[in-house]
């Protein structure tokens, strides 16, 4: 008899455990609960609990916690859903306890389950958003990557066309002028020049020539390099507002001129977009923020518009104020002009005014 008995507990203990490694193995791929798999765990509960009777308060302290805490981070997607299966779970459970047990001691386990359930949820909670976290700090390493290869790029560029224009400045200029004063020596010589002598001044005028040549080959070839990487306005401001989102939670409304920038003024807006998001940021407080950008006949416009605290009227000049005067600087050195408008609690409306110039035509 004893025999049967033992028998039958093995043969149902391992039913039940290849049942709760199915059920957790699916819960581990599927990542997000669902309703069917929040019906099935409920069913399996019950079935357990009848199953186990009195013994089945060890389950219930240990296993109804879970399918509460499931229910509680599903609760927002399917509220009537998930509302039905706990008021039945703890319906089922209270009627069950006190079938079994007296009054005091079904309060007493409900205790149990429900301190269990909340440290569930806590610590789920908190691990939930460590896990989000560190998603998004890689998100926004892989985001300031790009930004970085892309400003070395972008750097590496305009240092090669400064040196282009340098070279095109002074050595060519040189060159050209060794060339003329060559011609001015030999129609110049007192005495008529020997065959050697004139040979050695075609020799000498041929290799500048020839040095002139080549160095501007060279110009050409280091100018190639900025017309060939276009700096779509996309690319440049993309990352930034990126990087925003993800690490302020802004909402972020982007128009793009689809227009490509120069190589010095995509450095600047990189750094004048990012400095008026800091401010939005750090001042604002707002969580939405429209950023639109327009292209005329004569003037590029970049529009950060923000409905936070604003300022007053006399702030606006105010030096270092919101972290505008590195702002105005770096437009004005671009030949520009900063327009903003402003009034508390209304917002506030950022315009940098650049020249055509700083567009690349196409």
């Amino acid at each position: 008899m004893y025999g049967n008995r033992f028998q039958f507990f093995g043969l149902f203990a391992c039913l039940q455990a290849l049942i709760a490694n199915i059920v957790y193995f699916y819960r581990v791929r599927a990542k997000k609960t669902n309703y069917v798999y929040l019906l099935a765990i409920s069913i399996f509960y019950f079935l357990i609990c009848e199953t186990y009777q009195k013994a089945a308060i060890i389950l219930m302290i240990g296993f109804l916690p879970l399918i509460l805490a499931e229910c509680y981070f599903y609760f927002p997607t399917n509220r009537w859903g998930v509302t039905v299966i706990v008021v039945a779970l703890i319906s089922f459970t209270f009627l069950f306890l006190f079938k079994l047990y007296h009054l005091i001691n079904t309060f007493i386990s409900f205790d149990g389950i429900f301190l269990f359930t909340g440290i569930l949820i806590y610590y789920a909670t908190l691990i939930n958003r460590l896990v989000l976290e560190r998603e998004k700090n890689r998100l926004l390493n892989e985001q300031m990557d790009q930004a970085y290869h892309g400003l070395e790029k972008m750097v590496v560029a305009w240092e090669r066309t400064k040196f282009a224009q340098s070279l095109h400045d002074t050595v060519t200029q040189d060159l050209i002028a060794i060339s003329v004063q060559l011609e001015g020596i030999e129609h110049h010589l007192v005495l008529p020049a020997t065959k050697e002598t004139s040979q050695q001044i075609q020799k000498v005028k041929k290799f500048a020539d020839q040095a002139q040549q080549n160095l501007r080959l060279e110009i050409q070839r280091l100018k190639m390099t900025e017309q060939q990487h276009h700096r779509r306005e996309q690319q440049v401001f993309n990352p930034i507002i990126t990087s925003f989102k993800q690490k302020y939670h802004l909402d972020i409304i982007y128009s793009s001129s689809q227009q490509s920038l120069r190589l010095k003024a995509a450095l600047e807006l990189t750094k004048i977009l990012t400095e008026t998001l800091n401010n939005v940021v750090r001042h604002a407080d707002s969580q939405e923020v429209v950023i639109l950008t327009k292209c005329n006949d004569t003037k590029y416009r970049l529009i950060v518009s923000d409905f936070g605290n604003g300022m007053k009227a006399t702030s606006l000049n105010s030096q270092g104020h919101f972290g505008l005067a590195g702002i105005k600087n770096t437009v004005r050195d671009m030949g520009g002009k900063l327009l903003i408008k402003s009034s508390l609690g209304e917002g506030t409306r950022v315009v940098v005014e650049l020249p055509k110039e700083v567009v690349v035509s196409e």
